[in-house]
């Protein structure tokens, strides 16, 4: 298991995570926020989330460098 904490403020933003994550079907990802969580590939799971918080993005195995750079933007480190 290997997680990023992902932060976005608006729905187009999430949106915009939602279609990069989809880049990488056959990496297994979950997104926890607060007490549930949803599979990151279905879309309406990616908008029932709470994006008035920083949320976790948990992934089966530690992805490689491309899937890092992809989503660097949205990792909280980069979003403060």
């Amino acid at each position: 298991m290997f997680s990023m904490p992902i932060s976005v403020n608006s729905k187009n933003k999430l949106m915009e995570v939602f279609e990069t994550l989809a880049h990488f079907p056959n990496l297994g990802m979950m997104i926890k926020s607060g007490d549930y969580t949803v599979d990151a590939h279905s879309l309406m799971g990616v908008f029932a989330i709470d994006i008035s918080k920083p949320f976790e993005l948990i992934l089966d195995r530690e992805p490689d460098n491309t899937f890092k750079e992809a989503v660097s933007e949205f990792t909280l480190q980069h979003a403060i």
